[in-house]
């Protein structure tokens, strides 16, 4: 018996064998975008899940196995600010991340800001070009909650560009 197969099937057999994997995670929701300085609030608690454990996130710090926030930033060329997180549920982890939404997208300042117990704190950003940048909220302890309400402080300028202007 002689079978014949369709050449639709045959072309996905073989993109399905080399098809290349992706290993990036990225965020499912997002946050704001954020335009101007100001205190935020909220609760990473079940966020952003396809996230839990990476391990990519600014040079290998791991992300909350129980939930991640991300802000989304809009910056024009002239920023100048910092950004602060405190929280008395977890111990925050924080980073700036240009490019893209994802686990393993260019950290701006190459780096996380963890510094302890409640409080993570960056140094100040500045002379990026204008864009959409995501500010990642998690725990990297791996002990505890992991998640949790938090405030978020950004101060400073994040001048973006008026996209749209009518008189009516």
């Amino acid at each position: 018996m002689k079978k014949n197969f369709a050449p639709s099937v045959l072309i996905a057999a073989v993109c399905c064998v080399f098809a290349v994997p992706s290993f990036a995670a990225t965020c499912n929701s997002t946050l704001g975008p954020i335009t101007a300085a100001g205190p935020f609030s909220g609760s990473d608690c079940g966020n952003n899940l396809n996230y839990s454990g990476s391990a990519a996130l600014c040079g290998g710090v791991s992300f909350s196995t129980t939930g991640t926030d991300v802000w989304q930033v809009s910056v024009g060329a002239a920023q100048n600010f910092t950004f602060s997180v405190t929280s008395a549920a977890f111990t925050p982890d924080i980073a700036l991340l240009s490019g893209s939404c994802a686990d393993n997208a260019t950290c701006v300042n190459g780096t996380d800001y963890s510094t302890g117990t409640g409080t993570a704190t960056s140094a100040a950003v500045t002379g990026n070009p204008g864009g959409t940048y995501f500010l990642v909220v998690t725990d990297s302890t791996a002990t505890g909650a992991q998640c949790g309400a938090y405030n978020l402080t950004i101060a400073g300028t994040l001048p973006v560009k008026l996209q749209d202007f009518s008189v009516q």
